[in-house]
């Protein structure tokens, strides 16, 4: 019976195992600082943001082309279906000489057909100009407020790498974990036969030996696949095929961040990109407010002309003009209050919203440093007593062997072993992560 159980047992765990993803052990080897190299340059986030800086450029480029004159072409046609006419009465020009002009009556009628008029026309802005000039600088300052959200993407996605790289290290160590149980429970099963086969054990007890076996296996596999799922993670947020095989190593991984505890707010403050977007921002309100501005002043164009006229007797076929021409909005009904209360309103937000940034800077930093000492000083602890919980095992181990203790007792320490394992696992991951959050909010990339 014992020996059935087993082959069945081995069975069932075969073909669990067949499901199990490929793992390359011979897999080459990506360092963390290869990997996010590859995400900066790579990452489609990145790549976007890099695009809405030059679409911004693009903006500003086509901003300051306003300052410029405006060249227009201009052609018109058109039939009259009205046969007018009109009357230049005797004298009605005055007289020359004495004598009348015109001499008599003159009637002339319209242009029967079909008439044409050409025009060219050239209008450079002058008090205008201003305003453009407003808006280049406003448009440029937008451009570097997206060349910081350019940095906070790239944080961003540094900062998701090293997660990923350190969660592969974490699930390899627990894997390292799981097969010392499997071989543990392997070798207390084979005990356990004897002893059942001996009347010495009870049969349950090599069942649940079996059992423990069996689970052990199986979060074997669930580890693996788990790995797999942070390795296609990795290689999506690096834009390549998510089967590209890799390997992962704890020595090219030093995820502890150096910083001044003294000066961790003045260096967060000026490399965070938001803070220097929300400085940037104030800046952009304030260009606004001088922009709404411009709508009170008056728009002046300097313009010159040249026209044609084609199939026409009663207007001058030809004219040519250089002059100014003016026009103001003087009243509109509280549209221009309106709009330059509403910016200033804008400025006081952004002036708000950037000490509410600084102060948020401030805090999160010291919630940072403080998370990192506490993850630093829980890792020797659980690694002096997974340390303690091993030789606790192979003691017990050696006492089962010899009689000298209960299979209860054997188990107890091997239950503390993976307590103590899984302890020491989660202090060391959370000592990279809290790092990796530390050097983010330092406003490394």
């Amino acid at each position: 019976m014992p020996r059935l159980l087993r082959i069945l047992s081995s069975a069932v765990l075969s073909l669990s195992l067949i499901a199990l993803p490929v793992l390359a052990d011979d897999a080459p080897l990506m360092t963390l600082e290869q990997a996010l190299n590859i995400v900066r340059a790579q990452n489609l986030q990145v790549k976007n943001a890099n695009i809405q800086v030059d679409v911004v450029g693009d903006q500003t480029d086509a901003m300051r082309a306003n300052r410029y004159p405006e060249l227009s072409a201009g052609v018109r046609g058109y039939h009259n279906f009205e046969d007018n006419e009109y009357t230049f009465e005797q004298g009605s020009l005055g007289t020359v000489g004495g004598d009348p002009v015109p001499s008599n009556n003159v009637e002339i009628g319209t242009t029967d057909g079909f008439s044409t008029h050409y025009s060219i026309t050239a209008k450079q802005p002058l008090i205008q100009l201003y305003e453009i000039n407003l808006n280049v600088e406003k448009l440029k300052l937008e451009q570097d407020i997206a060349r910081q959200q350019l940095r906070g993407t790239r944080q961003t996605v540094s900062w998701q790498v090293k997660q990923l790289y350190y969660q592969i290290l974490s699930y390899e160590s627990s894997i390292e974990s799981t097969k010392s149980s499997i071989a543990f429970y392997s070798e207390l099963v084979d005990i356990l036969v004897d002893k059942v086969a001996q009347k010495t054990e009870l049969e349950y007890q090599l069942l649940n030996a079996q059992a423990e076996l069996a689970s052990s296996k199986h979060d074997l596999v669930s580890e693996k696949n788990d790995i797999v799922t942070s390795k296609q993670q990795l290689n999506a947020l690096l834009d390549r095929d998510i089967s590209t095989a890799f390997s992962v190593s704890m020595a090219f991984a030093d995820p502890l961040v150096r910083y001044s505890e003294q000066t961790a707010e003045e260096q967060a403050l000026a490399n965070s990109p938001e803070t220097a977007e929300a400085r940037l921002q104030i800046k952009v309100a304030e260009a606004n407010v001088e922009i709404q501005k411009t709508d009170y002043y008056p728009d002046l164009d300097l313009v010159a002309s040249y026209g044609k006229s084609q199939h026409t007797e009663f207007i001058p076929d030809e004219s040519l003009y250089v002059g100014l021409f003016a026009k103001w909005d003087f009243f509109t009904w509280g549209k221009n209050d309106s709009n330059l209360s509403g910016s200033k309103r804008a400025l006081s937000q952004a002036k708000n919203s950037l000490r509410d940034n600084e102060d948020q800077v401030r805090a999160q930093i010291s919630e940072d440093i403080r998370n990192l000492k506490v993850a630093k000083e829980l890792v020797p602890v659980t690694k002096l007593a997974q340390k303690a919980a091993a030789e606790k095992l192979r003691v017990s181990t050696n006492q089962y062997k010899a009689n000298a203790i209960l299979l209860d007792d054997l188990l107890d320490a091997k239950s503390e072993l993976s307590v103590a394992n899984d302890n020491f696992h989660k202090a060391e991951l959370a000592v990279w992560n809290a790092s990796a959050e530390l050097e983010k909010d330092l406003g490394e990339e």
